[in-house]
């Protein structure tokens, strides 16, 4: 049958000589695998960055739950991401988003509230132009809410840790505090330190509940996010 439904795109690989294999996060039917053919070629006007990681897009596919992989009929970006893909923090938060939801995502069935959160999650980090410090952080909390194992408390969080003595200074659990009830948009004035002890410590407590195994791109944030 002909599925037309919204996406993002978590990854690809080439195939044959001119065309992908992409893995696309569907509204409609979870998470898919596409066939598309003849976007690498000369001819193709681009189309190859319609399956760039994250991008949004509108498609048409003929798709068989039987099968593993669908054929794309038609193809287009519903909101490109200008300013995530120029600016150089912006995109590796947005290849560490990119990581995180790779490893985490699974489902190959619709869930509207979560396609929605990834998607509202990439149009505000396209969009903000101040204040994105700390966005893949409460990016990580909020996605722990639909993958069923946020932290209920600043307690419940820091008991899951092997080594918690930095949360034991007052100041430092309050910012906690705040990180697990914050929107992207809330001021919080932190030091890199902070940031990056929270960063690592969020990703050990993903660890205990999935097995993310080595995040490849922690490294470049914890060198950009300095201030």
């Amino acid at each position: 049958m002909l599925l037309k439904t919204k996406g993002i795109v978590l990854r690809f690989v080439k195939y044959k000589e001119s065309s992908v294999i992409a893995t696309i996060y569907t509204q409609e039917e979870g998470l898919v695998s596409v066939i598309a053919n003849s976007v690498r070629s000369k001819s193709s006007k681009g189309k190859i960055a319609l399956y760039q990681p994250l991008s949004l897009i509108e498609l048409v596919i003929y798709h068989n739950r039987t099968k593993s992989i669908s054929r794309v009929s038609d193809i287009r970006s519903y909101h490109p991401l200008h300013n995530l893909r120029q600016n150089p923090i912006k995109s590796s938060i947005g290849i560490f988003l990119t990581e995180i939801i790779n490893k985490c995502i699974k489902e190959e069935e619709s869930n509207p509230p979560l396609f929605n959160f990834i998607q509202e999650s990439i149009l505000y980090l396209n969009e903000q132009s101040i204040g994105i410090n700390n966005f893949h952080l409460i990016f990580l909390l909020k996605l722990s809410l639909f993958l069923g194992f946020k932290p209920h408390s600043t307690n419940d969080f820091i008991n899951q840790l092997p080594n918690a003595s930095f949360y034991k200074e007052d100041s430092n659990q309050q910012i906690l505090n705040t990180f697990l009830s914050a929107n992207y948009d809330t001021s919080l004035g932190v030091s890199s330190l902070f940031r990056q002890t929270l960063l690592n410590d969020m990703l050990m407590y993903y660890q205990n509940h999935l097995d993310l195994g080595k995040i490849k791109s922690i490294k470049i944030l914890h060198e950009l996010l300095l201030e």
